[in-house]
């Protein structure tokens, strides 16, 4: 006689949360149901499961109704998702009810939809469908298969998507981070001797891969002796990196305001005005809040990690937008005093590019606008300096090279 399994108790949260700890695969699997049309469903449960006979497998709801549609079909088609088809996978798990309008597909062999752009697709038959828990076990016999693209996979990672680094792609962010560094000493004279005449921290930050990163840090502040910055990097997303928006190593206006993820138009409106605002001054300027700010300097410690997880990333996003009014304040009154957390210039190159940021931080409590006037024309000068031997030291090469 079987025993009857003991009743486990088991958070659905926590289960989430947990098993979110490990990352899947993306995969869309499509078919022509019986009346003709396409229908598909987001998978991510995709799975080899034998060689001989080859079969594969996954997982869909048992609730499903798009899944009940395409059981009356006979085959279906695994569609694995590139890394840079995020927005197919959103808009058919969105409850539109034609998953396919807009969207390029041609059919498979059997007859099934294979959207346009996939890494690759395996055409199927059903071996067997199996009742387990809430969900059922789809045993897939493959009828055919296809590489489409020679690129990176979509994957799925506590419950954000993203893609696989390899070797070469990390090489090269690490090779614009010395990059950067290497620039970043040109300025180092012009940097310490802010932070030690204005009694703050001055630091030089750069664009690399779409973060902002301190390459170089003087803390000379009597008021705040922070944690050494120094490879700190915080997202390119609104409210930050605005100086760099647009230029190398940063995201353009578009992929900027994308980091914000599903942004109201309220929201996509003040960032846009703040980006403006920016551009206009040709500086900027964050104000401190009320408290927390250890937090915020933990999450940006987190981010900065190497090995950091979207979890976080998407909680140092969400900590930025919510001091977004921090930021680019529209008017700075005279007679009204600021603690200001950070202010800072670029630093361009003949083309009017932004290489680097100059900027000061740890900066004495209450300042009027008088004294934030003295602080901004001091950077300015020093970036002025700075942008003056970056050309100066370019030409230099330039000229190395045609004699060499």
């Amino acid at each position: 006689m079987q025993a009857t399994p003991p009743t486990r108790q088991i958070d659905g949260a926590r289960f989430r949360e947990v098993l979110g700890s490990y990352p899947t695969g993306v995969a869309i699997v499509t078919c022509t149901d019986e009346h003709g049309a396409p229908a598909g469903m987001v998978i991510g449960t995709f799975t080899s499961v034998s060689l001989d006979p080859p079969l594969i497998g996954y997982l869909p709801m048992k609730t499903s109704r798009t899944f009940a549609r395409m059981r009356g079909s006979p085959t279906f088609c695994v569609n694995i998702l590139a890394a840079d088809q995020e927005a197919v996978c959103q808009h058919f798990a969105s409850p539109a009810e034609d998953k396919f309008a807009g969207l390029a597909w041609h059919a498979s062999p059997a007859g099934n939809p294979v959207l346009d752009g996939v890494v690759a697709w395996i055409d199927c038959d059903y071996a067997s469908v199996t009742e387990v828990g809430d969900h059922y076990i789809v045993l897939g016999g493959v009828l055919g298969m296809q590489l489409e693209r020679d690129t990176a996979p979509l994957l799925f990672f506590q419950r954000g998507y993203g893609r696989f680094s390899p070797g070469p792609l990390v090489a090269a962010a690490e090779r614009e981070t010395i990059e950067a560094v290497q620039l970043a000493e040109i300025g180092r004279d012009e940097m310490e001797a802010v932070a030690t005449e204005l009694n703050a921290e001055c630091s030089i930050i750069a664009a690399v891969g779409g973060d902002v990163v301190y390459v170089a840090v003087e803390n000379q502040s009597p008021y705040f002796r922070l944690r050494s910055r120094l490879g700190f990097r915080v997202p390119c997303a609104p409210p930050l990196g605005p100086l760099f928006v647009g230029s190398p190593g940063a995201p353009g206006d578009d992929e900027w305001l994308k980091r914000l993820g599903r942004p109201d138009q309220e929201t996509i409106a003040s960032a846009l005005a703040q980006l403006e605002r920016v551009r206009s001054r040709g500086w900027s300027i964050a104000l401190q809040g009320a408290g927390e700010d250890e937090n915020l300097d933990e999450m940006v410690a987190l981010y900065s990690n190497p090995h950091r997880t979207p979890g976080q990333e998407r909680r140092l996003l969400a900590a930025a937008k919510a001091r977004a009014g921090l930021h680019e304040p529209a008017e700075l009154l005279d007679h009204v005093s600021y603690d200001v957390r950070h202010l800072s210039v670029p630093v361009r190159d003949a083309g009017g590019q932004v290489l680097l940021v100059l900027r000061l931080s740890a900066l004495p409590p209450a300042a009027d606008l008088d004294r934030i006037r003295q602080w901004l024309a001091r950077l300015q000068l020093s970036a002025a300096r700075l942008e003056q031997t970056i050309a100066a030291r370019r030409e230099h090469c330039r000229a190395a090279r045609l004699h060499a």
